[in-house]
Formats: C-alpha cells, structure tokens, sequence
C-alpha cells in the first residue's frame, strides 16, 4: 500500500512535465506568446511617445475598435467592413489558386505525356515564373478593368509559372527504376498517374502549393490597392485616405494571421497527404 501511494505523486509530476512540454512545444502557445510581446511593446511605445497615436495608435484603442462591430469604411456602394472585405479576398484567391492548380497540372501532364509539347511549354512557363506577379497589376487593370475577374487573374497568373514548374521538376525527379518496375508489372496508364506519379510528387506539390499562396496573397491585396475596387487591400486603402488609422492597422493585423492560420492549414493538410502517400 505504501509503495502505491509513494508511487502516485511520482505519476503526477510526470504527468505534469509531459504537460508541460507539450504546452512548450506548441507552435500556437509561441505565436501567441510572440504577439503578446509585439503588443506589449507598441502599447509601452504609445505610452512612452515614442510612437505618434494619430499614426499608430495603441493597441487599448485598436483592439477594442476590432470587437465593436462597426468595422467599415467608406460611403454608398463604395462602404466596405472589415468581415465582408476579407471574405471577398479569400475567394478571389482561392479562385484564382485553384485555377493555376488545374492548369498548371494540365501543363505538367502534357509535358510528361506528350515529349514534343515539352519544347514548347517549358520555355513558356520558365519565362513566366521568373516575372513578379505585381507586374502583372497594370496590365491586368488596363485590359480587364477593376473589378473582381481582375483581381483572380492576378493571382491566376502568380501562381501558373511556378506551379508549372515545380510540378513537371517534381514528376521529372521520379526515379526510372519506379516507372520501369511498374510498366514491368503491366500497370496501366492511368495506375500508373494514381499509384506512382501522384504519390511521389505529393511532398513537393504540396511545398509547391504553400509558396504560391503567399506569392497570390500579396498579389490579391497588392492589387486591391492598387485599383481594384473591393476587398481587404482596398478597405486598407480608403481606410488610409480617410485617415481612419485604427482600421488601417486592423486590417494589416488581418492579412498577417490569416495568411498563418492557412499556412497551418497547408502544413496539416500536407501532413495528411503524407500520411495518406505512406
């Protein structure tokens, strides 16, 4: 008896510990711990003058503005609020995502497929890649205008030279053995795409996929403020010009955590895949 109650408290402390560093090893515990220090210091900054509040004000003003449920700006038609603005930037982006995903897949098949449409293809998409996709913003705006469609070929052509790339570099790093073996075996065609392309290739694809979002994300945003005439870029904009700094610094706080919060959700999403592929 006295050994199993010797042995209870030894149980506890190490369930305790195992707690512990769980709770320290979480990515989200040091993302908050990162952001309280941040506001901490702008807060001190505010407090000390050492930062203009008509500039920047302080997070006991900010965050409190967040939460008050009038977030929005602007006049008529023109009135945008923080909820909707974000809605329509995340759509245009995965709109726009998913079609350079379907294209640039489509490009990748054709140039493994088919030998003498890679001469062709290769060039074109190693001539995309290279270009910033804020370079595509004045033309976009002058040929399609400044409206959503705009918005979603931005981030259509951000994402397709890259993602070309990285998927026909992904499915050209295959080992041959894997191929011959399977061909030796009789798979078909399509078993083939499904069994041994299509798993092999998942990591970088997914790798792929992570680096074109943040490439789209700031193309989206920077072409709403840009010209576009909707979206979190563009209340960022009109919040600017109407010297409503409380919203401006809302909505830079907004792009930063929900461009992490689906960085998580492509890491989570990989490490299924992965597990999936395995």
């Amino acid at each position: 008896m006295q050994s199993h109650s010797a042995d209870r408290p030894d149980r506890q402390i190490t369930l305790i510990s195992r707690f512990v560093r769980l709770i320290l090893q979480s990515n989200l515990l040091w993302f908050c711990l990162a952001w309280l220090l941040i506001i901490l210091l702008w807060e001190l900054g505010s407090y000390m003058e050492w930062l203009n509040p008509q500039i920047l004000p302080p997070p006991s003003e900010t965050i409190p503005y967040a939460f008050s449920g009038n977030i929005s700006i602007g006049f008529g038609q023109q009135k945008t609020g923080l909820f909707e603005a974000t809605a329509v930037t995340l759509v245009r982006v995965g709109t726009g995502m998913l079609a350079g995903l379907l294209v640039s897949s489509c490009l990748a098949v054709m140039v493994i497929e088919l030998p003498l449409l890679r001469r062709l293809i290769l060039p074109i998409v190693q001539s995309l890649a290279p270009i910033a996709p804020v370079a595509w913003i004045p033309f976009t705006i002058a040929v399609i205008g400044i409206g959503g469609q705009a918005a979603v070929f931005i981030v259509f052509m951000a994402v397709l030279g890259t993602m070309s790339l990285s998927l026909i570099a992904a499915l050209d790093g295959i080992p041959a053995e894997y191929l011959k073996i399977a061909r030796n075996l009789g798979t078909s065609r399509m078993r083939m795409w499904w069994h041994v392309r299509l798993p092999a290739i998942t990591p970088g694809a997914m790798t792929a996929i992570r680096m074109s979002f943040f490439g789209a994300w700031m193309a989206v945003l920077a072409g709403e403020m840009a010209g576009i005439n909707s979206g979190l870029g563009y209340m960022i904009i009109m919040a600017q010009q109407m010297y409503n700094m409380k919203l401006v610094m809302i909505g830079i706080l907004a792009i930063g955590f929900i461009g992490f919060a689906i960085d998580r959700l492509l890491l989570l999403a990989n490490a299924r895949l992965l597990q999936w592929v395995q």
